[in-house]
């Protein structure tokens, strides 16, 4: 059963409306319409909450019948209070026939006044905290429309006020709105949903509770303790640092990133949903990196190239002509890659970042950044222009490598494990490719800079070798292979280019390599091994990596020194 609601609501918006004559009618009252304006706003959202409430369907024996009519006499008090002032100060208007007359400008002051008082009292006896309680625990508004444009309306009333914490929580109640509405366009349904929506509702009422606090105590403590209950809720309830809030919120986005619809029509039309969400976590995630000054420097990296990937995505589903020409998969990759960030900025602390992430949000973190470069490298020229989040420009041969013993290692597991799903030919395939790819970058890595088809080419192999690695890590947590096959042809396509291309500029050497064979390119699987020029520097590699990692934790050098042609950048590339 619904609590009993007016017909019509109208008699807020008449208020409003005639306030807004008087002012300007009068021009003598701008500051008690100001503060009258912002009163009637806020008792209007209380009773858009009490009309559009439902009973909860639970079986409370103490929940009497008495306690319902209570509630539906609470509504009624409201609008006859808001009725019953503005037949009165229209009264007084009326009888003010000469706009400057000082007895009749009074007697408006005087009914201005008489409503403003007539509402703090409402509100102080009527709307305390129990009264708050008690809605909680028996009504409900769970309807997803019900819930939006009830924070809307909180929100507008909030607006209205000045104070920057009351900035704040208008700010963080749009950000749980676009939370919402971006759960639905996903395709959350049921108990997550539920969840959600009854969240949103609790944290705008105690959010209007708070600002009627504020609002009609001029008491300088009392004002002091309501803005750190703000801040409290903000924190705690919307941000959020309660445990129960973050795994309330992380389940929705779990079932939001497992309900990967065949249409992305939804998508199509309502990206703004999207963007409007991804700002709100741009805007978290820069906030909260600006309370920390002591962050270790690979960590705050990490979280810059973090931000610059979620504003790529920003930019690119506000690029109308960009996205429609996205494939399908690319579409729904997007919308998952929204709720992992998401799920990585609510897992954040700011000990944390300070001290070291966790190892989960760290993991997740890794795998997100991966997805950010795949996106961007489907979407941009990976060879004239260089993507930020590709391999560094330092020790890129080493990163070849690393990859290269992943892809070993993974194919050995593969023959090992019969219930790991991989397509082994085109693992075999891609592994023997970046072998080859490998060695012939080692033998143009002094001839690059001089020649920019060799430029060209290597940036290239670079981006494609970084696309190969998201794309296995992603069949490695359980992702379909559809991108492999795409992947692997680029990678041979590579190699018959990396043939013609040194073919083509090998007479421009052929006089510095006159005490070298003709040029080979290995074909064999093998990598390229460090150890062949490291042999009896052991310890000294052991010593290096001891003094990096179990050192001294403040700033610190290791230099590696000695004479041309002893292997010290090998040795670097080793230790790294």
């Amino acid at each position: 059963m619904e609590i009993c609601c007016s017909s019509s609501r109208s008699c807020f918006e008449l208020a409003l409306d005639f306030l807004g004559l008087i002012d300007k009618t009068f021009h003598y009252f701008g500051d008690v319409i100001y503060e009258l304006e912002i009163d009637v706003r806020l008792l209007q959202s209380f009773d858009l909450y009490l009309t559009k409430c439902r009973r909860r369907r639970r079986n409370h024996k103490t929940c009497l019948e008495q306690d319902k009519e209570e509630k539906d006499v609470t509504s009624f008090r409201i609008q006859n209070l808001i009725i019953r002032r503005m037949q009165d100060l229209e009264f007084a208007c009326s009888e003010c026939l000469i706009p400057s007359h000082l007895a009749g400008l009074t007697q408006i002051l005087r009914e201005l006044t008489r409503f403003r008082e007539a509402i703090k009292l409402f509100f102080e006896r009527h709307i305390k905290e129990p009264c708050i309680n008690f809605l909680l625990e028996y009504y409900w508004l769970r309807d997803p429309e019900l819930v939006i444009d009830f924070i809307d309306s909180v929100s507008k009333a909030l607006a209205k006020m000045n104070g920057f914490h009351l900035e704040r929580l208008v700010e963080n109640l749009m950000f749980l709105k676009s939370f919402i509405l971006f759960a639905m366009l996903r395709g959350v349904k049921g108990q997550q949903l539920i969840d959600l929506l009854i969240h949103g509702e609790v944290v705008a009422i105690n959010a209007l509770h708070l600002a009627s606090v504020w609002c009609f105590h001029t008491n300088k403590e009392v004002q002091n303790e309501t803005e750190l209950q703000m801040t409290r809720l903000i924190r705690e309830k919307i941000n959020p640092g309660d445990p129960q809030v973050r795994e309330s919120y992380i389940h929705v986005l779990t079932a939001a990133k497992l309900s990967r619809s065949s249409d992305t029509s939804a998508l199509e039309k309502n990206k703004h949903l999207v963007v409007d969400f991804m700002d709100y976590l741009v805007h978290n995630i820069k906030e909260l990196l600006k309370s920390c000054t002591s962050t270790p420097v690979p960590i705050m990296n990490q979280m810059l190239k973090f931000v610059e990937g979620l504003r790529f995505l920003t930019i690119l589903l506000r690029h109308q002509e960009k996205f429609k020409e996205l494939c399908h998969e690319m579409k729904n990759l997007i919308g998952v890659v929204s709720c992992d960030a998401a799920v990585v900025i609510f897992s954040l602390s700011l000990n944390q970042i300070k001290e070291g992430l966790a190892k989960e949000t760290d993991l997740a973190l890794f795998h997100l950044l991966k997805a950010l470069k795949f996106i961007r490298a489907e979407v941009t020229d990976p060879v004239t222009s260089f993507s930020p989040f590709g391999f560094p420009r330092t020790n890129e041969l080493g990163c070849m490598d690393f990859l290269l013993e992943n892809l070993k290692e993974l194919e050995s597991c593969n023959e090992a494990d019969d219930s790991i799903a991989f397509p082994e030919d085109q693992i075999h395939t891609v592994l023997e490719d970046l072998v080859f790819l490998r060695s012939f970058l080692a033998k143009i890595v002094d001839q690059r800079n001089r020649n920019g088809k060799l430029q060209s080419l290597w940036s290239h192999v670079m981006e494609v070798a970084h696309r190969a690695e998201f794309v296995i890590d992603s069949i490695v947590v359980g992702d379909k292979h559809q991108y492999l096959e795409r992947v692997a042809s680029d990678i041979q396509l590579l190699r018959t280019e990396a043939l013609e291309t040194y073919d083509s500029t090998r007479h421009d050497y052929e006089a510095q390599r006159t005490n070298q064979k003709s040029f080979r390119i290995e074909a064999k699987r093998s990598t390229p091994v460090l150890n062949e020029v490291l042999v009896g520097l052991d310890d000294e590699v052991k010593t290096i990596i001891h003094s990096l990692t179990r050192g001294s934790k403040l700033l610190d050098f290791v230099s590696i020194v000695g004479m041309a042609g002893l292997g010290k950048t090998t040795m670097a590339n080793r230790v790294y």
